[in-house]
């Protein structure tokens, strides 16, 4: 008997000497914090995913409240190549920016050795986070974005609905005018968010040149007949059609301003349905008021936001556990908490739009149907540019929207902007 207990006392004692296996922590920067309209879905999938993996790994969110500021923190961070363990590419092409320094991890036999996480890429996914046949990213939702639109000042200026051709809209930009309502909502800042959405639709529906230009990943010619004339109808809009803050304005100045019912419309996607029915950012039945369009000429962006990155680390263990968190970031659960919660459409087509979506946010559902008549698909201009272009239009266009700067001169300071990439 004193042989067994002396054993077990040795056991012990040598367990006690073995130490413990420290938990990971993933430092992660993120803007979708505070009043950002993702705020609830990273809060909720950090809770569950540390609470999965306590003891192993944790994530640790460092909030950076705003896009720019966002962007801004990474490139800095690019510039020391101290990168945090997992970024996301948030459609700032922030993969390019990370690859060109060889600072990220080819997530290719990751994916290819986990069916279920291989089955949520859709060829758009694989495509939009893939270089060279190599993937380096992870999707979680759908970059799908028509335009939302004020019922009721539409029925007191006597439109019926949405434009259908480009024409057609810039008359009821005429009229709405005519009546007393501003037009529509538009920004400058932050690299301009809302008109760089219109001026994409613009070019996107022009010909084939432009829905080829659309389609280019970091295009270096802004010099073409159809960006000119779709910065020439953006320059417009500013001088005739917009509110007087949305030259230097932010997102949030044309957000409020549509939300407030100052203006009749606004380019965004469906994760601002939320905003509606929110009473401390719109007023009480707002939600009742408002429509959803997809573009003139039967155009609506449709691409998966650029996803989840995992950048290389010193310790092998931290790029695991970064890997980790990116594939539940990007799984069939994480997509469908942004649905219910958010309204934001899934990257993966295998991801249901299920009925608690639809009841949650009812403008989905007629967004999901209006674009069945969406005959032209593009990504953002945004999501295809240079970033550092993103800096030049929040820039420049203050001087093209008070006409100091000519289309042409705007376009040719985004081709220099893109020459300087080589």
């Amino acid at each position: 008997m004193k042989k067994v207990l002396s054993l077990l006392l040795t056991a012990v004692m040598l367990l006690a000497a073995v130490p413990a296996l420290a938990e990971i922590t993933l430092d992660y920067p993120t803007f979708q914090v505070g009043v950002n309209t993702a705020a609830p879905v990273i809060a909720q999938l950090v809770e569950e995913f540390n609470a999965q993996h306590a003891g192993q790994i944790a994530i640790k969110v460092e909030e950076i409240p705003g896009d720019a500021n966002y962007i801004e923190k990474i490139k800095v961070l690019l510039a020391s190549n101290d990168l945090p363990p997992v970024i996301y590419g948030a459609g700032y092409n922030l993969l390019d920016l990370a690859l060109a320094k060889e600072l990220l991890v080819d997530l290719t036999e990751y994916v290819d050795t986990d069916p279920e996480w291989k089955a949520l890429y859709n060829d758009k996914a694989f495509e939009v986070n893939s270089r060279d046949g190599k993937v380096y990213g992870s999707s979680s939702e759908g970059n799908t974005i028509g335009y939302f639109y004020n019922k009721e000042l539409f029925e007191k200026a006597g439109l019926a609905g949405p434009a259908k051709t480009w024409e057609e809209f810039f008359a009821q930009l005429d009229t709405l005018k005519a009546a007393g309502i501003t037009p529509v909502s538009m920004d400058t800042a932050d690299s301009a968010w809302v008109t760089s959405l219109w001026m994409g639709a613009m070019i996107a529906t022009s010909g084939e040149e432009g829905k080829a230009f659309m389609a280019q990943m970091m295009p270096d010619n802004y010099n073409t007949p159809e960006v000119i004339a779709a910065l020439t109808n953006i320059q417009k809009m500013f001088m005739e059609y917009t509110t007087l803050d949305a030259v230097g304005g932010k997102y949030e100045n044309a957000a409020n301003a549509f939300l407030s019912g100052q203006t009749a419309m606004i380019a965004n996607g469906p994760w601002m349905i939320g905003d509606f029915s929110d009473t401390t950012k719109a007023p009480e039945g707002f939600s009742d008021k408002v429509g959803v369009a997809i573009y003139p000429e039967g155009f609506a962006y449709d691409e998966p936001i650029q996803g989840y990155l995992v950048t290389k680390q010193d310790d092998p263990a931290v790029v695991e556990a970064a890997v980790e968190m990116v594939k539940f970031f990007t799984g069939a659960h994480a997509q469908t908490v942004a649905l219910e919660k958010q309204g934001m459409l899934p990257a993966s087509t295998a991801v249901e739009i299920t009925q608690a979506a639809k009841d949650n946010f009812p403008l989905l559902a007629e967004f999901v149907e209006a674009l069945e008549g969406a005959r032209i698909r593009t990504a953002t201009t945004q999501a295809t540019m240079y970033p550092n272009l993103l800096d030049i239009m929040s820039a420049e266009l203050p001087n093209l929207a008070n006409g100091s700067m000519t289309p042409e001169q705007f376009a040719q300071a985004l081709t220099d902007g893109a020459a300087k990439n080589k």
